[in-house]
């Protein structure tokens, strides 16, 4: 037991990337720590006022009841989320298993030390996400003492059953990645769609019921019930503990003793069987495909090899492909949904006193094309490439090819990805909304400029600043400063554009047109800086 609390606590640490930092020399370590931080504050903070404003909108609604179902599906969907990510790793195909597997304690110890983080982070949203619904709950029907323990309980338990299932998913993600060719690049395009469909959903089950009049809040009396039977069909921990809020002992039981039972046997089979897993995982990583794509073939120039390699990379790092990829699908998603919808009926369903369809196509205008550019803007495969060659960066660095081609190939594959989706998602716009020449123009140009932006800053920003040091790919994918300065240049320039073009009234798309040029040359001054940028170490 002695050598449980070190090993949780450096297990702790390196999960969220804290203790990697607080070791390192670099003065600037500390720097990195402080912009983490306040990020995922800000994120925080936003999750938990979007929770909120959907708690006061079922309550608005008369729909409370639905809420401890939805706090509890919700966290556990966080919490499978965060641990499907980290999991993959921490205990199945980590690169230190025969190190660890040989230290001096018994494996129990390791494998509480390495589920526990796993624990935390679905804690972490268990809290960030369930706690502002069911806030909003017990302040609709008066909290007593009571509910407000079982409530607490519910929250602290509701990581462990989603924990459970996501260890076993891992697993078999992991086993079919090593048994079978292109595997990991198939698990990305799950996670891309899984993401798709999760935001989807919630935009689908939280948002667009508009009313008109007091009347029309009777619909809404069967909401709660029905919101609360579909959840518990799809999660039915959901109903336990909903029943255990309610004041059903028997739930509760049932729900506490299947949350606990759920951990307890993760970690008693982990414990006996985390040897043979992980053999059985390295056993069976010869991927016959990857060495035929790896044959002779016909000669290429050499940029084209180099945007082949990076394509590769690229479908090949599922969490790389899963933190960009989405955002082309989302802008093609909100184009054809514009398209097929149209500013009468996207005004009929918000049904908005004293707008009228004219008055919500001109909003429509104005800012469709900064919301197809945000997805481009979150599009930036160049963010995190020149890190991802991590200790391999030899191969680049040696390459008989100059900087300034490799760095090109970056960007010509960012924008690859981007440009053809960029026109595709706007010409779609544009023959659904747009009323003059502007208007069309606009929606193609404000998403193929945040897309030039994307590709050729994020270049910039991690050639200059490259992050080579680390031992998962989630570190430079979703930890780096420079995907998080890239991505908020990107929010930052399209609320502008958006807030530009409204503001301008009619001049507004040749406002936005105006602003979309300038980030498009910002764009390329900074592509020529960072095709500057020598790959050698500093």
């Amino acid at each position: 037991m002695a050598s449980l609390v070190p090993l949780l606590k450096v297990q702790a640490l390196g999960a969220f990337g804290v203790g990697r930092l607080m070791n390192e020399h670099d003065p600037k370590a500390k720097r990195k720590l402080v912009l983490a931080a306040i990020g995922i504050v800000l994120l925080t903070v936003y999750a938990v006022a979007y929770m909120w404003a959907i708690g006061q909108a079922f309550v608005a609604l008369g729909a409370e009841e639905a809420l401890p179902c939805l706090a509890v599906a919700t966290a556990g969907v966080g919490c499978m989320f965060s641990t499907l990510i980290k999991a993959n790793g921490l205990l199945f195909r980590l690169k230190d298993f025969d190190l660890v597997v040989t230290m001096p304690v018994p494996l129990w110890t390791v494998v509480v030390s390495r589920i526990a983080p796993l624990y935390g982070m679905g804690l972490v949203c268990s809290l960030v996400l369930g706690t502002p619904l069911m806030t909003a709950y017990l302040l609709a029907v008066g909290a007593v003492p009571a509910s407000i323990i079982v409530s607490s309980l519910v929250l602290l338990l509701a990581p462990a059953i989603p924990l459970a299932l996501a260890l076993a998913v891992s697993f078999c993600a992991a086993w079919v990645a090593s048994r079978m060719p292109f595997a990991d690049r198939a698990l990305g395009i799950v996670g891309v769609l899984s993401t798709v469909a999760l935001v989807v959903g919630i935009m689908l089950a939280t948002g667009g019921a508009g009313m008109s009049d007091q009347g029309d809040l009777s619909a809404f009396a069967a909401l709660g019930g029905q919101v609360k039977e579909s959840v518990s069909t799809f999660w039915p921990p959901a109903a336990w503990a909903a029943d255990a809020i309610g004041g059903s002992v028997p739930a509760l039981m049932l729900y506490a003793g299947a949350s606990v039972v759920s951990g307890g046997a993760a970690v008693a089979v982990l414990s006996i069987f985390l040897v043979p897993m992980n053999s059985l995982l390295s056993s069976g990583g010869l991927r016959k495909a990857r060495d035929a794509s790896m044959k002779a073939g016909a000669p290429r120039k050499p940029l084209t090899a180099l945007i082949r390699k990076e394509f590769r990379l690229w479908l090949g790092t599922p969490i790389y492909f899963m933190n960009t990829a989405p955002g082309p699908v989302f802008a093609l998603a909100a184009a054809i949904a514009a398209a097929v919808a149209g500013p009468e009926v996207v005004a009929s369903a918000m049904n908005v006193p004293g707008t009228d369809g004219d008055t919500i196509g001109a909003l429509m205008a104005g800012t469709l094309p900064w919301a197809l550019a945000f997805c481009m803007a979150m599009t930036s495969l160049t963010a995190a490439s020149t890190s991802l060659e991590g200790s391999a960066r030899w191969i680049a660095q040696t390459a008989p090819v100059p900087s300034s081609t490799i760095v090109g190939a970056r960007i010509a594959l960012n924008l690859l990805v981007t440009a053809p989706v960029s026109v595709i998602a706007g010409a779609i716009a544009a023959a659904g909304i747009a009323k003059t020449l502007p208007d069309a123009i606009l929606l193609i140009i404000a998403p193929l400029a945040m897309g030039a932006l994307a590709s050729c800053l994020g270049a910039f920003l991690d050639v200059r600043r490259p992050h080579y040091d680390w031992s998962s790919e989630y570190e430079p994918v979703k930890r780096s400063a420079s995907v998080g300065i890239c991505i908020s240049a990107g929010l930052l320039a399209t609320l502008a554009g958006a807030a530009a073009t409204l503001l301008a009234g009619d001049a507004g798309p040749a406002v936005g047109i105006a602003i979309a040029l300038a980030v498009l040359v910002s764009a390329v001054f900074a592509g020529r800086a960072a095709m500057r940028i020598s790959l050698q170490d500093q």
